[in-house]
């Protein structure tokens, strides 16, 4: 895709992660630990004496007690997606995005309850309403399995592994319609309050095929969160906590948008389309025990284009707002 992007996503904040990593100056309070897994519930019905949070450690780890994010069982909860982003340029020239998807999760056992292996079967549909001068496909298809596992090898070090087969596609040709998503990292939890994490990220993407990950999770307070961690960088503040029940967040970030798809162009031609932008985002998310819980997102996607792999030239897009929700049951 365009250099500029990629300049954009090759530039991590090493100096924040180093400052982090070798500052004295932390927490000194309980905080749980959230590395490796996503931590964005419910409301909180009390109302306790600032006097007793601070001198009673058996109240105040209580209240921390993490929110579990699996169920102990084998079936682990469905979720849907669904979304609208709005071109703010021309009407006639513009792209319109809605789009929608369906998930499910099953857990295994990898010899212990300590290791295990998650599944993620999902299908999502990408609805393009535009521009007219371009030959876009209505629909476009993205359908796979997600295989995740993060295991502890130490109290401090930890490895996560991501893998997705998928068809991306408008269902009208299989050339080059299997692409593959791949994360590993190592993460070391280097002070109780600071993660630090090395690894890569394969997309899958004719654009961005491959790209380094690293980064830190910070959490001075059991009340913020701080990921400076690509793809989806993001500063959070808990709005509210209920023990281990529930805890909701309101959080800003980043994230890269887009995907390649494979397609048939109006001559008949197997092409790979490619759509991308970089997003600003602000949102609140509310987690429930067993991995239930929802989320809604409000932001503004900018450095837009559209790319065919057959051509060398992008077509560059207005800015578009867009909205969107996720319910976990």
């Amino acid at each position: 895709m365009s250099l500029r992007l990629r300049k954009c996503l090759l530039s991590p904040a090493i100096a924040l992660i180093w400052t982090l990593a070798t500052s004295p100056l932390h927490s000194q309070e309980l905080t749980p630990s959230f590395a490796g897994v996503p931590a964005f519930a419910d409301k909180f019905q009390y109302a306790p004496s600032p006097m007793i949070e601070a001198y009673d450690p058996a109240f105040f780890a209580l209240r921390e007690t993490p929110v579990p994010r699996f169920r102990k069982s084998f079936y682990q909860g469905a979720e849907l997606l669904g979304g609208y982003l709005l071109d703010t340029g021309d009407a006639e020239g513009g792209l319109d995005i809605t789009f929608e998807e369906a998930r499910a999760g099953f857990a295994v056992p990898l010899g212990s309850l300590e290791n295990i292996l998650v599944l993620r079967p999902y299908f999502r549909a990408d609805h393009l309403n535009g521009p007219n001068t371009v030959d876009l496909p209505g629909t476009l298809y993205n359908t796979g399995v997600t295989f995740f596992n993060r295991k502890e090898w130490s109290t401090v070090i930890s490895t996560t592994l991501v893998i997705t087969p998928s068809v991306r596609s408008d269902f009208t040709t299989d050339e080059n319609a299997l692409r593959l998503f791949g994360l590993g990292l190592v993460n070391w939890q280097c002070r109780p309050d600071l993660s630090l994490s090395f690894g890569a990220v394969y997309l899958g993407r004719a654009d961005l095929p491959l790209l380094p990950a690293a980064g830190a999770t910070w959490t001075p307070t059991p009340q913020w969160k701080i990921d400076a961690m690509l793809p989806r960088p993001r500063i959070a503040r808990r709005l509210s906590k209920d023990g281990g029940n529930s805890e909701s967040w309101a959080y800003l970030g980043g994230t890269l948008g887009g995907n390649t798809w494979a397609v048939t162009r109006d001559s008949g031609m197997s092409d790979e389309l490619t759509l991308s932008d970089l997003r600003l985002l602000v949102g609140y998310e509310s987690v429930r025990a067993g991995n239930r819980g929802y989320f809604v997102e409000l932001g503004y996607a900018f450095n837009r284009s559209i790319e065919f792999e057959s051509s060398d030239s992008e077509i560059d897009l207005d800015d578009a707002l867009f909205i969107e929700a996720s319910l976990k049951f």
